[in-house]
């Protein structure tokens, strides 16, 4: 395998298990204590959290990339 089909793979596991534990954790606790628009808040921002995770991930390793190559 190349280094780019590594990095996805590694990306696949870093994405499930981020949404394991934000979407789970934190998305249980805020179907509990919140209702209406506060819940759709807190959600989004959840889905924001671990979408600039990812982000951040793929970064790391584009710079990786760069440095080794």
């Amino acid at each position: 395998m190349n280094v780019s089909t590594d990095q996805l793979l590694i990306m696949v596991v870093a994405a499930t298990g981020l949404a394991v534990v934000v979407g789970g954790w934190a998305g249980g606790l805020v179907h509990a204590e919140a209702t209406g628009l506060e819940e759709l808040a807190l959600r989004g921002g959840i889905g924001v959290v671990f979408v600039a995770a990812l982000l951040g991930l793929w970064h790391v390793f584009s710079e990786l990339d760069e440095e080794s190559g």
